[in-house]
């Protein structure tokens, strides 16, 4: 059992090592590779954030967010999750409403002042398990509950069969850890503007 688990973890890492590699394409194609629905409004000379990771494992990679597409972030012990409505050289902007009037206003974001991005990572098979491991660790529980109950005629759970539904839940805690990410703005992981040619 212990060997299956290492196993799995290993498997898990090395997907998550594949994943992150350099990033050498330039914004156009990047874009057209990733079918985003935001290319046709991409041009020249448009500045946009962007968060560049460094991994544990030596792994780069870098997160592009355009105006339009949603960002999620903490600023000030605040969590914030809208589209960006732009980008300036120090701040970033979002359309949020004003508590006071109820109508939207433009709010400015320091760059430097953003303490944690969140990421939307869509790996496959392993952002499948974030659900599905739990899902099966919890049905295999219940089953082994209900055989167990039959036989003895009584409500009754064999301490043994909670290893298997703790490793399922495990797993899928480790896959939801790397499928969404989320990254304290440091020297390791930076977030700056850029600007597409």
């Amino acid at each position: 059992m212990i060997h299956r688990l290492l196993l799995t973890i290993s498997f898990l890492l090395f997907a998550y090592t594949v994943q992150a590699q350099s990033d050498t394409l330039s914004v156009d194609s990047l874009m057209i590779k990733q079918k985003s629905p935001y290319v046709a409004m991409i041009r020249p000379g448009q500045k946009y954030l962007a968060l560049d990771v460094m991994g544990r494992l030596g792994g780069f990679h870098r997160y592009r967010y355009f105006p339009n597409e949603e960002i999620k972030f903490r600023y000030k012990g605040k969590k914030y999750r809208e589209p960006v409505y732009g980008v300036t050289d120090s701040t970033l902007m979002l359309i949020l409403e004003d508590p006071n009037t109820f109508l939207p206003e433009t709010v400015h974001f320091r760059i430097d002042q953003i303490e944690k991005v969140y990421v939307n990572r869509q790996i496959p098979f392993i952002t499948q398990g974030t659900y599905l491991f739990p899902i099966a660790g919890t049905l295999f529980f219940i089953a082994d509950v209900v055989n167990l109950s039959r036989s003895e005629k009584k409500l009754a759970a064999d301490s043994r069969a909670l290893k298997a539904p703790a490793v399922m839940i495990a797993l899928g805690a480790i896959c939801y850890k790397m499928s969404y990410p989320r990254y304290r703005i440091n020297k390791n992981h930076r977030l700056k503007v850029l600007e597409t040619y």
